[in-house]
């Protein structure tokens, strides 16, 4: 299997795709970017579970917790999402908070997670969030399998895409939705820019069967899975949080 590991920081590309045929996406890429070399790589299998409060505290203000099963690794990671129009959106970054064992929960790792997500949350709010991540349970639970195929190009350019078989659950229904999605991942290095651009056009002039979204994996999760559930708890819930704390803390003193 060809090396081709992005040891720099990427950027995800997000497609749906409306037929699966992922043989002849991979001719038609190969026929029409010959600059660039599009390999078989590996099959891959990943799990995601989002972690929330069960009134969805953390989701409803663009925080995702979530724990990821990937590469015989486990680990917990936060990031900030904009519930934005999806032209206006910018894609988000994951960030790890701690490796952590298949039976570990956020409660594990209160401190670690509390702080984290006050870092990708940075507010003028003294709710504990701490007392938040107590309260968090698995929520949604995104199940990946997939053929990865390396992009290689004559100037060092390496990129991924990846071909998935999408199964979305509700963990507390039992609601299950699945879909076939395509990652794109590119380096963000300007050397590589009109590389990025060249391997964008090529997908957008010569594969109509992959439509671009800006989604994060877990907004579309919400989306088919929720689909006409729109959350209202947001920054009143927290400045209400906030002023109860406030008023337990005088109460106790």
């Amino acid at each position: 299997m060809e090396n081709n590991n992005l040891t720099s920081e990427t950027i995800r590309y997000h497609y749906d795709m409306l037929r699966d045929d992922v043989g002849k996406i991979v001719d038609k890429l190969n026929g029409n970017l010959g600059f660039y070399a599009f390999r078989f790589a590996e099959k891959i299998k990943t799990t995601e579970v989002v972690y929330d409060t069960p009134d969805n505290l953390l989701s409803s203000v663009g925080i995702i917790l979530s724990k990821l099963f990937m590469n015989n690794k486990i680990g917990f990671y936060v990031r900030k999402i904009t519930r934005l129009p999806s032209e206006m959106k910018r894609p988000s970054k994951r960030v790890k908070i701690a490796d952590c064992g298949p039976r570990e929960t956020p409660k594990s790792f209160t401190l670690q997670v509390s702080q984290a997500i006050n870092n990708a949350f940075p507010s003028i709010f003294t709710i504990d969030m701490a007392e938040v991540v107590e309260k968090t349970m698995p929520k949604i639970q995104i199940d990946i399998k997939g053929q990865s195929y390396n992009i290689s190009g004559g100037t060092g350019f390496k990129g991924r895409i990846i071909f998935e078989d999408v199964v979305y659950r509700d963990l507390v229904t039992r609601k299950k939705v699945k879909g076939k999605s395509v990652t794109l991942i590119l380096p963000v290095d300007e050397e590589y820019e009109s590389d990025n651009e060249n391997v964008l056009d090529g997908i957008e002039r010569f594969c109509k069967e992959l439509i671009p979204y800006k989604e994060t994996r877990v907004e579309i999760a919400e989306r088919v899975l929720y689909p006409k559930k729109q959350s209202k708890i947001g920054m009143k819930e927290l400045l209400r949080q906030e002023k109860e704390n406030k008023k337990k803390k005088k109460e106790e003193e």
